[in-house]
């Protein structure tokens, strides 16, 4: 049988694509764009004229297309157009989540952000939704600024939590550590930890290190298939000594963080 012609589970249509199934699932109930056919028992199967358009859809995302104008443009058969720096335009439930934060309207501003982990792959969350926000927040004077940073950061961080819960029970490589040098409770740490996500592992976290010399005669090191370390501030050079000994025993079940790898390669 031809790929033309062969049916694809939801899973696997999130693993050649990188569009996660909540969101699949949320651009057909939502917008009613993608609808696949159904196995007796309900379950979604995806053709590769799915596939393919699940992809048009990415790189129309990508370039600053709002979801919700999607089925229009598919229905009608056009190509949108894609003026400079649409990429770098911020979705418009920035300016709803920033408003909420203003209000301290936590029911407003978690529902938004939900709604947005649904609609939009990861990288668009991050560059054009959370980056924004953060930003955002950082012109707001100070006694406000404290407020609203708080409440979106632990907003954030309860949903990442919960999006690495669900995730973590669909693994299939084995288990992840990841060790990182950020204080507990980091955003930007999650952020990164769904990438390993979406590579199979459960991912497991030690938080709040700044010593991570006695990790490589630890026999614990045996129950996991990969290991990770994170930091999103530049560790000491005595911090990056232990982490090269590591990846050299590791190899390829090691791996970092982009800040991390710049900084190890110099």
């Amino acid at each position: 049988m031809g790929c033309e012609n062969k049916l694809y589970a939801i899973r696997e249509v999130s693993e050649l694509t990188g569009i996660k199934p909540v969101t699949l699932r949320a651009w057909q109930r939502r917008y009613n764009i993608i609808q696949p056919q159904r196995t007796e028992k309900g379950h979604r199967l995806y053709t590769y004229e799915h596939i393919e358009q699940i992809r048009i859809i990415q790189g129309w995302l990508e370039k600053g297309v709002a979801i919700g104008k999607v089925k229009v443009l598919l229905d009608s058969g056009q190509v949108p157009e894609f003026p400079t720096g649409a990429a770098d335009v911020v979705l418009e439930e920035v300016e709803t989540t920033l408003s909420a934060l203003a209000q301290l309207n936590r029911h407003k501003a978690e529902a938004t952000l939900s709604l947005v982990f649904k609609e939009y792959p990861l990288e668009i969350i991050t560059t054009r939704y959370i980056q924004p926000i953060v930003a955002a927040i950082a012109q707001v004077k100070k006694s406000q600024q404290t407020l609203q940073s708080g409440l979106f950061q632990s907003i954030l961080l309860a949903r990442l939590t919960s999006i690495l819960d669900a995730e973590n029970k669909a693994a299939r490589n084995g288990k992840g550590l990841v060790v990182s040098y950020d204080a507990i409770g980091s955003t930007a740490m999650r952020l990164w930890a769904l990438k390993l996500v979406d590579r199979g592992y459960s991912i497991s976290f030690i938080e709040g290190v700044d010593d991570i010399s006695g990790l490589q005669s630890n026999t614990g090191l045996e129950n996991y298939a990969m290991v990770a370390v994170f930091a999103s501030q530049a560790p000491a050079q005595a911090q990056l000594t232990p982490i090269q000994a590591l990846a050299n025993v590791l190899g390829s079940q090691f791996t970092t963080s982009p800040l991390v790898t710049t900084l190890m390669s110099a």
